[in-house]
Order: C-alpha cells, then sequence, then structure tokens
C-alpha cells in the first residue's frame, strides 16, 4: 500500500506542477520562479476548467480536465518564447527550491508518513464526514465545480438525496485528491493523506521560498536559512495534521506565501507597466485558487499585506515630495479604507455563519503573550505542546532586525497584528472578538498558523543573525591562532545545531527519579514497554498528539473497516444501500465507495428531507407489512441494508454537538436476522448486511 501512497502522491505533484508551471512561463516567468508558484497557479487552472465543464454538463474525466490546461499553456509557452521579454524577478539559483523540497520531504517523511500506522489511516473526526463524501462524490459523477456541492452529486443520486441542500462550497483540494482518486481507482483517504504530505512538505516550502525572495530580494542568506525554519513551527503545518481536520485550510495556508510573493513583485518600485500587466493576470489566477482553496487564507493575505502596502504608499509619496504629513494623510485614508472594506465583509450576510462561529476563550492575556512568545500559541485550547524557546528567540531577534530596518519595519508591524488577532481570540469573548477574528472561525488554529506564516521571515532573520554571532566569535578565536575561518562549515554547525535542538524528540533525562504507578509496573515487564519520558519537546509532544489521532477507531473500527472491505466485494457498484448513519456507516461512501444512502448524520427533520427519507429511518422495520415503507425503498432502488456496531458511537465524534439520538434511525437499527422482508447475507459479531427482499407485485 505504501507503493500506492508514492503513486498517488507523484500524481498529485504533476497535477500541481505542471498546468501552473507552463503557465508562468507563458506569462515569461523565470524558470525557477515558475516551479515555485505552480501549485497554485494550477489549483486555479483545475478550477476554472472544471467549472467550465459543469457549466457545460459535461461528464469530466481526469483527461478532459487536465489536458486542455496543460496542451494549451505549453503551447502558448512555446510560441510566445522568443516574443515576449521574461519578468525581471530578482535571481533564485535552481538549487534553493531542490534544497527546500529536500527538507521538507526528509521532514514530512520523519514526522509525517513515519508516524502513520497505515498509509490510508482514517483521521476520525468531524469534518472528516464532509471531506470524504465530497471526494467520492466528485470522483464518482465526474463533476468538479464548487457549486452545487453535495455528497449526492451524479444523477442517480441526485435521486436519492435523503436531505436536499446541495450549495456553494470552495471545494478546489476536494477536486484535485477526486482527480487523484479518479486517476487511480484509489481509496479516498490515501489521496488525503498523500495530499496532505505533498501540500504541507512540498508546495508549503516552495511558497516560503518565492515569499522570502520578495521580501529578502538581497539577502541571500537569510533566503538559505529560510529553508531550515520554513517547517520548524510545530503550529503550522504540522498541529493542522492533527486537528480538525480542516485539510482545505491547510492547503490554503499553504499556498498564502505565493501569492503574497506575487503581490509584492507586482507592486514593487522598479516593475514596468509591461510586466504588471502579466503578474497582475498571474495573480488574479492565483487568487482564484485561493479563494477556493479556502476564503479566510484571502483575509490572510490582507492581513498580512495591509501594513507592506502602507509602506508602499509611504514610500511613493514621499518619492513625490508630499512631505511627512501629507504622507501620512494619505496612509491614513488608505487604512481607513482598509477597515471599512473589513467591516462590510464582516457584515455581508453571506458571512454570517462564518464570523459568527464562536470559539470560548481558552487563556488569560498574560498566558497567551507567553503562548506567542514561545510558539505555542493555543496552549490551554489545543493539546499542550512543548514551548519552542529556541525559535521562539529567533522570531524575537529577527522581530527587532525588522524593526531596526526601514525596508522590513512592515513584517514586523504584520507578524504584531497578527499576533494581536491570536491574543484578542484568546482572551475575549464578546463582539470585537468577532469583528477581528470571526473570518477565521475565531478557530485558534487557524489564526496560529496566519502567525507562523509571518514569524518564518523573522525566524530566517534570526538565524541569519546567529549564524553572523557565530562567525564573528570563530573569526575572532581564528584571528589570534592565524587560522583561516571556514564560512560555510560554520554555517553548517549553526544548522545542525537548530535542527537537533528544535526537532529532538522526547527523552529521558538519566538521574532524574521516576515515580511509576502499579500499571506501569506491570506494563514495564513487557520488552516493548516505553517508559514516560520526563523530558519533552515540541516535535516529542506533536508525534504523541499524532500517534493517538491517526489510531483513533471511533466511530469506524478496525473491525468494521474490514466488515465494509468484504460488503464492498459483495454489494454492486451501483446498489443503494440503506443505512443508520449513528452506528458509524456515513463513512462507507467516502471510504469503500458503497452507495449508502445516509451519508450524514445530521439535518434530518427539517423541511429539506423527503418523505421518502422519514419513512425508512422511522418506518423500515415495517416493510413486510407497511405498502407506503415498501414504496418509499422501491422510490430510492434500495437493495440492502447495512448495520454496523452502535458500541462508542455515543461517545465518537457523532455526538460533538450534543444532538446524539438513535432513535432518529429506530426504523433500520430495530432489524433483526428474524424481521421479515430482510434476509442476512452477511453476519460479523453484531454487523450485519441484509439483501432487501423482492417486492410483490
Amino acid at each position: 500500500m505504501w507503493f500506492e501512497f508514492a503513486a498517488i502522491a507523484l500524481i498529485l505533484c504533476a497535477m500541481l506542477l505542471l498546468p501552473g508551471y507552463f503557465t508562468a512561463r507563458s506569462f515569461g516567468m523565470p524558470r525557477v520562479w515558475s516551479a515555485c508558484l505552480a501549485p497554485i497557479l494550477s489549483i486555479s487552472l483545475i478550477c476554472i476548467m472544471g467549472q467550465l465543464l459543469a457549466f457545460a454538463n459535461v461528464v469530466a474525466s481526469p483527461l478532459l480536465v487536465l489536458a486542455p490546461i496543460i496542451i494549451i499553456p505549453i503551447f502558448a509557452f512555446v510560441v510566445a518564447r522568443n516574443r515576449i521579454r521574461t519578468v525581471s524577478l530578482p535571481d533564485m539559483a535552481w538549487w534553493l527550491p531542490v534544497a527546500f523540497l529536500a527538507v521538507g520531504v526528509a521532514l514530512g517523511a520523519y514526522l509525517f508518513i513515519h508516524q502513520l500506522p497505515r498509509p490510508d489511516s482514517l483521521f476520525q473526526a468531524y469534518d472528516v464526514t464532509q471531506h470524504l463524501n465530497l471526494i467520492q462524490a466528485f470522483a464518482d459523477a465526474g463533476r468538479f465545480s464548487s457549486l452545487g456541492v453535495s455528497s449526492y452529486l451524479s444523477p442517480a443520486d441526485q435521486m436519492i438525496d435523503p436531505v436536499r441542500n446541495a450549495g456553494f462550497y470552495p471545494a478546489a483540494w476536494h477536486v484535485l485528491c477526486a482527480l487523484a482518486v479518479s486517476l487511480t481507482n484509489f481509496s479516498g483517504s490515501l489521496a488525503i493523506n498523500a495530499s496532505m504530505f505533498v501540500f504541507g512538505c512540498m508546495a508549503y516550502p516552495l511558497s516560503t521560498l518565492v515569499f522570502l525572495h520578495a521580501v529578502f530580494p538581497h539577502q541571500k542568506r537569510t533566503v538559505i536559512f529560510g529553508c531550515f525554519v520554513a517547517l520548524a513551527f510545530v503550529a503550522f503545518p504540522w498541529a493542522l495534521f492533527v486537528f480538525g481536520p480542516v485539510y482545505p485550510n491547510l492547503a490554503g495556508f499553504a499556498t498564502v506565501p505565493a501569492v503574497m510573493a506575487l503581490f509584492i513583485m507586482l507592486t514593487r518600485e522598479k516593475s514596468s507597466a509591461a510586466q504588471r500587466v502579466r503578474l497582475s493576470a498571474l495573480l488574479l489566477i492565483a487568487l482564484m485558487g485561493q479563494a477556493l482553496l479556502h476564503p479566510n487564507t484571502l483575509f490572510t493575505c490582507a492581513v498580512i499585506l495591509v501594513p507592506y502596502c502602507t509602506h508602499r504608499i509611504w514610500n511613493t509619496c514621499k518619492g513625490k515630495r508630499f512631505g511627512n504629513g501629507r504622507s501620512l494623510l494619505v496612509c491614513l485614508v488608505f487604512i481607513v479604507f482598509c477597515a471599512a472594506v473589513w467591516l462590510l465583509c464582516f457584515k455581508l450576510p453571506f458571512m454570517q455563519d462564518t464570523v459568527t462561529h464562536i470559539w470560548p476563550p481558552y487563556a488569560g492575556r498574560m498566558q497567551e503573550i507567553v503562548n506567542i512568545l514561545t510558539q505555542t500559541y493555543t496552549m490551554g485550547f489545543f493539546y499542550e505542546i512543548a514551548a519552542q524557546l529556541l525559535l521562539g528567540a529567533l522570531v524575537v531577534i529577527g522581530f527587532v532586525r525588522a524593526l531596526h530596518d526601514p525596508s522590513l519595519r512592515w513584517l514586523a508591524i504584520s507578524y504584531l497584528l497578527t499576533c494581536f488577532i491570536c491574543l484578542e481570540s484568546a482572551v475575549r469573548s464578546d463582539e470585537f472578538k468577532q469583528l477581528v477574528a470571526g473570518f477565521w472561525y475565531t478557530d485558534p488554529m487557524r489564526l496560529a498558523a496566519m502567525a507562523v506564516i509571518v514569524a518564518t521571515p523573522l525566524a530566517a532573520l534570526g538565524l541569519a543573525w546567529l549564524h553572523e554571532v557565530a562567525l564573528s566569535l570563530v573569526n575572532t578565536y581564528n584571528a589570534k591562532r592565524q587560522k583561516q575561518t571556514h564560512v560555510r562549515k560554520v554555517a553548517a554547525v549553526v544548522v545542525c545545531l537548530f535542527l537537533a535542538f528544535n526537532f529532538a524528540p522526547a527523552f529521558n533525562l538519566p538521574g532524574m527519579h521516576m515515580q511509576l504507578t502499579s500499571e506501569q509496573l506491570e506494563q514495564s515487564k513487557s520488552k516493548d514497554w516505553v517508559p514516560p519520558t520526563n523530558i519533552h519537546t515540541a516535535f516529542g509532544d506533536y508525534r504523541a498528539v499524532f500517534q493517538a489521532t491517526y489510531t483513533a477507531d471511533a466511530p469506524l473500527s478496525e473491525q468494521e473497516r474490514l466488515f465494509l472491505d468484504e460488503v464492498n466485494n459483495v454489494v454492486p457498484k451501483d446498489a443503494v444501500v440503506i443505512n443508520d448513519p449513528m452506528d458509524g456507516s456515513f463513512l462507507a461512501y467516502g471510504v469503500d465507495g458503497i452507495r449508502v444512502y445516509y451519508r450524514n448524520f445530521v439535518g434530518f427533520g427539517c423541511d429539506n428531507e423527503t418523505p421518502q427519507s422519514e419513512l425508512i429511518r422511522t418506518r423500515l422495520d415495517d416493510y413486510s407489512t407497511d405498502a407506503t415503507v415498501r414504496d418509499a425503498v422501491r422510490v430510492i432502488g434500495a437493495q440492502y441494508v447495512l448495520v454496523l456496531s452502535q458500541a462508542g458511537s455515543d461517545s465518537s465524534f457523532i455526538n460533538l454537538r450534543d444532538d446524539y439520538d438513535p432513535s432518529e434511525f429506530a426504523g433500520i437499527s430495530s432489524i433483526t436476522n428474524d424481521t421479515p422482508g430482510f434476509t442476512c447475507v452477511r453476519q460479523q459479531g453484531d454487523m450485519r448486511l441484509y439483501e432487501i427482499d423482492a417486492q410483490r407485485a
């Protein structure tokens, strides 16, 4: 199965690189910049093509979606390569993206792939329901659109949709995974895990590289050190692997730095009008994909770039000799305008479900300040992760250096702004909190990710300073002994020490007394026993959380997954299977592709529910004696009934919102081997598959 993981990861890489790379090249972008910007451009092109095919009512295949957005840019590049001048951007050595990718892949293999119990291990938490089912629905229907999205997309599935609530949903990431599933016929959970590796450990480092180049166009050494801090923060991307799951937001945050780099390149002083036109076109394409990955990433870009725009406005006004007073007035007008747009978005009707979502406060003001300074951000809300003391110190050093550099002062202000939003979200519970943090659902984990994106260049500045200090000390030492200083060796030592300290696993310090409980003493007799650690590290704690997250088996246990595999071999692919979603079987569609009738466990009893659904879930056990029930089954064309184990369901994420009510599906859960009208064809423990008896004429 690991071979399948590698294959689907390579396919995802190809889809993220090829369309975007040749599109950027056809616009005159340099080779290395094109490769780094490719993922967000490719996502946009895939979404545009998928939407066009949906508008034309064409059942799309991966070939129909991907071929035009690869072939047309290649043709345009070949035609234009000798007629269009290359956009003038800061030089980027070819080996830099290779280095960023190498570090990303190595850390991803160690901190993600190696930690997975198996390649398709399922992160069983609330949002996984929507993600898995949407991926499978897109793949089955051949419809890759963010309009009219639901778990019932094919014409046949639309006919059986029990609760009709299709609508707009930003589904760029789901479309990408669905294309990979369609190309390989692998499971959606395998595609999800591969996509997280590709976005978090490959696309994000490349995106960070171009952002660092845009921020530090003349500081090559700082950019190089950025290679080692890009993935050094537990808060992002690693914490989002074990929270939510918020896969689309992780993918969206991973491409944010590239979009901001495009904007900075567009607005820099030396850009010509022709270059600005091309960069504007690329930025517009990128913003489409960014919005369809997750809209809150656009607000992330706004929070970080408003200080930059203010900085550019100030410099432009000063260049035109406006004077301090007039320059300040123009900047204030711009800031007021941005605040007005923010407030307008906050009041928009379609944003209300987002901005009114409330996470309760979880820390005192002083504690949250300590959280931010130690790069933990969410202690008190999320699992307790050890402080990243060295990394926090580097960010503070970089912050001070940025404040003292007029060209980078905006970066320090951007970081202050993101930290202010994190702080207010952590300590408040009022309208102001919703105003400043509502576009991220006031979710501390997403807000922390936003702060990390700005902290990364500051950490690169800090690591560069640490190297300068080390180099100065070594130079002084060698000068007294008339020896030559090897700059690269000093840099290598600094980097190795940083990596060893920052990524160290948890361990026991010899000599520290450890009190073991009687249970632990009994466990210690086993050769596989691992003693509890007395020295915690950030990535040691992260790995423990990861293992706990991906070994959870509720509401779908390993035995139930094996039974579903067996059911999948028995039931015809197009057969409708009635199920009680409260037993975990709502995951059967996304995990195994079984066409279960109920693919969610909320929304029943509302106005959108069909009469057939209400009859089936409450009275299906009366099938043999009630003609109305038989008619309802006939309308949806159901042939089987699936019953999984109810054990533990009421304590799983099904009951996250305290709305667990198995009586809503009593007509299904009441069926036994003795119920007339149903023949048991497979049974394992309390899990059963029934075939519905043919209806009488």
